[in-house]
């Protein structure tokens, strides 16, 4: 009872930080939240009608059944029509609900790990260790706070881990072990498919017969299942991953080439060398196995069965480095970040069987106390860094331009715009509906190519051009977006000599007017 209450300390921790990072940076609909959050909202709203998701590119297709599914269990008595108005009315509450519900499923992971690690091990120092894995990098709480992809990509980490902890640790293996590992695989690339990459943890720990058939075709059959739901939609998934592994850019753009030779060597060093944790607890290990692999050869040291778990974990994460240096983006190494605890936690493990006790003790004592004394000022300071951009969003006061058309452009603090892109990610499913009830005097101006949709001035389902826009409110406007270099060359296609009177701040966005200034006073024409 007393082991099992330690192991749910760091879950419970982590979720208390994950719920202190939510309430600094609400309402969900801001510009540095809004992406994929909104679009997750109204792909849950599909599911919630029976047809087939449409936002696919993680895929993610079990976050939005999960979100598709709080939403019926909110209202488990009101007809399908009659929800879908309610949500669209209420989003940020339900969106809100959908979040915390997902958090359980992230703590219980994490007590999975750390148990699973204290049956391996017999000890709690390793189980504390692994669990301590998303508290070693800030990107894992400031993206897993979100009801998106990354906090069911720690519930995979944290169960493919277990499931590989299981057959190091069996004196005979049996293809539940290879189904289980592939089973966890399978719902990790089902929730983005970077997942993938991890597939090599289990590679020294299987026979040949489960590692190359069982295992794989567990893998291909879990993830089916976890994507059967978007499986309707799949041309929309083939179209965007085409673009993406044939091109050099991010997201499908750049030369035809599946890397940039130029860039790439660079990124790699640069991703390695931003994430001092994770990169020295791989040149650690790799140092370890490297004397641990001599001393076996000399017959100075027993075998270690968490050695070659160790070694798939190494090898997926380089391999995470690379692969994500295509498209650099620190989120997408969440899946290798996952490994860093349990990494750390196998450091322990063969360390112990060669050192002293004493100064192993000392040693793990002295590494506890510097990834407390990091990890906690990390915590505070993630938070204050969310409350801070928070309170620059919203302390911008868009009521002062109360005739004005509002033109949110790429990517911006508002509710219409999160509800536009949100929409445009179903289909533009419900952008009729919509159109009933959201202000008038607001517009949305896609300023970049999006995955789904092209770029353009609309309302709601409707295109729009800006002179029409102008005309209707007597020739002023405001335009707030967070990508401002975007919006002049599409100004100027619209309206040759177009000119600004006035612009500022808000925080990480820009804002533009006409026929008004930022303090909301008229301009004073000669």
């Amino acid at each position: 009872m007393k082991t099992a209450s330690i192991l749910w300390f760091l879950p419970l921790t982590f979720v208390a930080l994950l719920g202190a990072m939510l309430a600094a940076s609400l309402p969900l609909w801001q510009v540095f939240n809004l992406d994929p959050d909104y679009y997750y909202l109204f792909n849950g709203l599909l599911v919630l009608e029976g047809r087939a998701p449409t936002d696919l590119g993680h895929p993610g297709t079990p976050v939005q059944v999960l979100i598709g599914a709080v939403l019926r269990l909110m209202h488990p008595f009101t007809p399908t029509e009659q929800i879908i108005d309610t949500v669209l009315h209420q989003p940020e509450h339900h969106l809100l609900v959908a979040t915390l519900a997902i958090y359980p499923f992230v703590a219980a992971a994490l007590f999975v790990l750390g148990r699973a690690f204290y049956r391996a091990t017999g000890s709690l120092w390793p189980a504390l260790l692994a669990q301590s894995t998303p508290f070693l990098s800030m990107i894992i709480p400031k993206f897993s706070l979100h009801p998106k992809p990354e906090p069911f990509l720690i519930v995979a980490a944290c169960f493919l881990v277990a499931a590989a902890l299981a057959v190091a640790r069996t004196q005979k293996q049996g293809d539940r072990h290879a189904i289980w590992l592939g089973v966890a695989m399978g719902f990790g690339i089902a929730i983005k498919l970077q997942f993938a990459v991890l597939g090599v943890v289990p590679l020294l720990l299987l026979d040949r017969r489960r590692l190359f058939l069982i295992y794989p075709a567990a893998t291909i059959a879990a993830f089916f299942v976890f994507v059967a739901p978007a499986l309707p939609s799949y041309e929309i998934f083939l179209d965007w991953w085409t673009r993406v592994l044939t091109h050099s850019g991010a997201y499908g753009t750049g030369e035809a080439s599946v890397i940039d030779p130029g860039k790439f060597p660079r990124t790699v060093m640069k991703i390695f060398g931003s994430k001092i944790i994770f990169t020295i607890t791989i040149i650690a290990m790799l140092v370890v196995l490297a004397a641990y692999v001599r001393m076996r050869r000399r017959g100075a040291m027993a075998a270690n069965p968490l050695a070659r778990l160790a070694v798939g974990m190494v090898l997926a994460q380089v391999l995470t480095v690379i692969v994500v240096a295509k498209q650099s983006a620190a989120h997408y190494l969440i899946p290798a970040l996952m490994l860093t605890g349990p990494t750390l936690a196998v450091l322990w493990h063969i360390t112990a069987q060669a050192t002293d006790p004493l100064w192993h003790r000392r040693a793990w004592q002295g590494v506890a106390t510097l990834l407390v004394l990091l990890t906690i000022p990390a915590s505070w300071s993630q938070t204050m860094e969310l409350r801070q951009w928070t309170r620059e969003a919203q302390s911008f006061d868009m009521s002062r331009y109360g005739g004005c058309a509002k033109i949110y452009f790429d990517s911006s603090s508002a509710l219409s715009y999160a509800m536009q892109r949100g929409d445009m990610n179903s289909q533009g499913r419900y952008s009729p509906l919509l159109a009933t009830w959201m202000p008038k005097d607001e517009y949305t101006w896609f300023t970049n190519k999006h995955s789904w949709w092209d770029e353009g001035l609309v309302w709601w389902n409707q295109k729009i051009a800006l002179a029409e826009i102008l005309r209707r409110h007597g020739g002023c406007a405001v335009f707030r977006g967070s990508q401002p270099w975007t919006l002049p060359p599409r100004v100027k296609k619209e309206i040759p000599g177009f000119a600004f009177d006035d612009n500022c701040k808000a925080g990480e966005e820009d804002v533009f007017t006409k026929g008004i200034l930022c303090d909301g006073s008229p301009v004073q024409r000669p």
